[in-house]
């Protein structure tokens, strides 16, 4: 495996690193994707409820603790495309009031620095990517659009159609939710989704599921200068040595620990792990981990995992 630096290595393959591995990927930059989860094995087993959900066949083993220090079971998965390979494909857009100040019990959480309209055409495009379907104009706290969803709303099926149908006599205003999937209903003979029994919390045997490793991840790689590492755990970043930038990863491949320098390191290992990560990589100048100048970092997620 070459070590030599790289331009860009990405932490995690899911919603944030796979879908930023797919737009570098043609810049010819070299890229480096590590997943410290495998490939999520196509069985039988991805449609059997009772192995997805009773016996957990897909979840991670390890036990997380809640803040009183009981233990409890994350029910999160480690493959390549993240925990996207497990979603129930639903893609909302944040409202435009999501990026103002808002206040609640707990206090103020402050505006954003960008607003809604920032970030638009990025919404859009990603909306392409992920093969979204819906309709501009049912929802009733619809962000603005500058355009419309690539594809039509995914129909209902009869008893939900039937339910929709007696909420609107009611007044009310039901709307088809935005919908990930690669479901061609004109033209069902060819249409990768086959509007099967199990969806969210199922990986998709047919791949027909719009997830970061079907959409981006698979992608990228078809590009020379893009390499994926998978079953590598990231377990430290190392900075230079003034301590504002980071210029390595430490990894565990292979029974083994392994270094791998970049130019421009991005932490997109979900809300929860990037914490533990950037806390753990506590030096000298950074005693309290890295990016927690306001030592929140990882204060305010639902729960904290054991160190391994």
């Amino acid at each position: 495996m070459d070590n030599g630096d790289y331009d860009f290595i990405i932490i995690g393959s899911g919603a944030g690193g796979g879908t930023l591995a797919y737009h570098l990927a043609p810049s010819g930059k070299k890229i480096l994707l590590l997943e410290r989860g495998p490939f999520v094995p196509r069985e039988k087993e991805n449609w059997n409820p009772l192995e997805v959900n009773a016996h957990g066949r897909y979840n991670t083993k390890e036990l997380w603790r809640n803040a009183d220090g009981t233990e409890l079971h994350p029910h999160t998965n480690y493959y390549v495309g993240g925990n996207t390979k497990f979603y129930g494909a639903a893609l909302f857009r944040l409202r435009e009031q999501d990026f103002g100040e808002i206040k609640h019990y707990g206090g103020v959480s402050p505006a954003w620095p960008v607003a809604h309209d920032e970030l638009e055409p990025y919404y859009a495009h990603a909306e392409r990517i992920y093969h979204v379907h819906g309709q501009v104009g049912e929802d009733p706290t619809e962000p603005r659009r500058s355009g419309a969803f690539p594809y039509p709303a995914v129909s209902h099926e009869s008893r939900i159609q039937q339910l929709s149908d007696d909420f609107a006599r009611l007044g009310l205003k039901p709307f088809h939710t935005p919908l990930g999937v690669m479901l061609d209903e004109k033209n069902p003979w060819k249409s990768t989704c086959i509007r099967c029994n199990t969806c969210d919390g199922f990986p998709c045997l047919v791949n027909a599921k719009a997830d970061a490793h079907i959409c981006c991840v698979l992608p990228a790689l078809k590009h020379p200068n893009v390499t994926l590492l998978t079953d590598t755990k990231v377990t430290r970043l190392e900075t230079d040595s003034s301590g504002r930038e980071v210029k390595a990863v430490q990894v565990e491949r292979n029974g083994t620990k392994e270094t791998y320098a970049g130019n421009i390191v991005v932490v997109s290992g979900g809300a929860i792990n990037s914490a533990p990560l950037l806390l753990g990589s506590a030096n000298d100048k950074h005693p309290n981990g890295l990016a927690n100048g306001s030592d929140v970092v990882g204060r305010h997620t639902w729960a904290t995992r054991i160190p391994c």
